[in-house]
């Protein structure tokens, strides 16, 4: 059973600044099966039950007959799950814009395939947010200038609109670039791109190739066992990285464990311990540069945790997110409790995390703001705390065992 899309598809920029809904283009794309296609591929539960209560049958059925419907709906959708496959082609129609010229770069951007953009898919009384893991490569329209200038004045003339027409699988969950997160980020892979103008002609085939291998947001990009945060490793011994904090920070305190502390850490070393957090017990807030680092080393004097947290004036999630997946590549994981979250490489068991919200991987890269009294008197941007925090998962994984 199809169903058509007619909610805002250019919506959800979690970046720096919100985007105008872009008009829907009605189509026939089958979000129900999208959706189903999603949750076999990833694992991710689906309470099948729930969502057949809210199908149209259920709707138009009398409360006599709505026992027996729920029971046909449900055995319906169950045998629809399990005959998903991810070899699936879908096709959605999108309304776009394509971007002023940029000159430095010489080329044009589609707006749907920069990060933070994604197509909102309704289904089972749930957002399904579709994402596209090679949205790079189709993102940019190269051209010459001067072939540009005739280019971009057509464009004008129609308010730079195109209909995206694009043909995909579903290969996951999560966004790569950590752009767009929540519980049911669907990840595809484009196949084909047709740029279309109001009359249907085509403006731009964008050429590219479907990314290899993307994985369910359950399984790491890569391990990044060699990883740092801020330049710090773990798997050094504690009295060398105390050193090392010591000559870039200053003080450092050295503690020994704690019953409160996860198990296997055995030592602490903390540099500015709660500094950067604004509390409000009249204390001066935290003031941009302010850093603290916390670290934990096993039995053996092995540094198997480390955190740093830093004070930033205001800061866009863009430039948090942006060198992060420059320097630890596409996203495995993203989410946390009431704050914007990135996390690489292997899966972690939470109670080695600083914060048990998620993402739940060896690096936890975490942007909250650090709201004072001072600042909101005075209607002044919050400050930004940013928390790299890196785990030894290897070490983790083998306590396990």
């Amino acid at each position: 059973m199809n169903a058509r899309l007619r909610s805002t598809v250019v919506a959800g920029l979690l970046l720096s600044s919100p985007v105008a809904p872009a008009r829907a283009q009605h189509d026939s794309l089958d979000t129900r099966a999208v959706a189903l296609t999603f949750h076999k591929l990833t694992g991710q539960p689906l309470d099948v039950r729930a969502a057949a209560e809210r199908s149209d049958a259920m709707r138009a059925a009398t409360s006599f007959d709505r026992p027996d419907v729920l029971k046909v709906q449900t055995a319906q959708l169950e045998r629809d799950l399990a005959a998903s496959d991810a070899r699936h082609e879908f096709v959605v129609l999108v309304d776009d814009n394509i971007s002023e010229y940029d000159h430095e770069r010489n080329e044009f951007s589609v707006m749907l395939f920069r990060p933070g953009y994604y197509v909102p898919l309704q289904v089972f009384g749930q957002e399904y947010r579709l994402v596209f893991a090679n949205a790079d490569a189709a993102r940019g329209i190269p051209m010459p200038k001067e072939q540009a200038r005739v280019f971009d004045a057509k464009l004008a003339s129609s308010g730079r609109y195109v209909a995206n027409e694009i043909h995909f699988r579903v290969t996951g969950a999560g966004d790569p670039a950590g752009a767009v997160t929540g519980q049911r980020v669907v990840r595809a892979d484009i196949i084909s791109v047709r740029l279309l103008d109001r009359s249907g002609a085509v403006v731009f085939t964008p050429a590219l190739v479907a990314s290899r291998g993307t994985l369910p947001a359950a399984t790491p990009a890569r391990d990044l066992r060699d990883a740092d945060v801020a330049g710090l490793h773990v798997g050094v011994r504690s009295k060398d990285l105390e050193a090392t904090l010591a000559r870039m920070f200053g003080k450092v305190e050295k503690r020994a464990r704690n019953n409160s502390w996860y198990a296997g850490f055995n030592a602490g070393l903390f540099v500015n311990e709660m500094g950067c957090m604004a509390i409000p017990n009249g204390r001066r807030p935290p003031q941009p540069g302010t850093v603290c680092v916390s670290a934990y080393a096993d039995e053996r004097d092995i540094v198997r945790s480390i955190r740093v947290e830093r004070v930033f004036p205001w800061l866009e999630q863009e430039a948090f997110r942006a060198p992060l997946v420059r320097k630890y590549g596409p996203v495995s994981r993203a989410g946390g409790n009431g704050s914007y979250a990135l996390g690489w490489g292997l899966p972690l068991d939470s109670t080695y995390a600083f914060d048990r919200s998620g993402p739940g991987t060896a690096i936890t890269a975490r942007y909250e703001t650090n709201d004072d009294f001072f600042s909101l008197a005075n209607n002044a941007l919050p400050k930004i705390r940013v928390v790299l925090e890196l785990v030894d998962a290897a070490w983790v994984s083998a306590r396990r065992k």
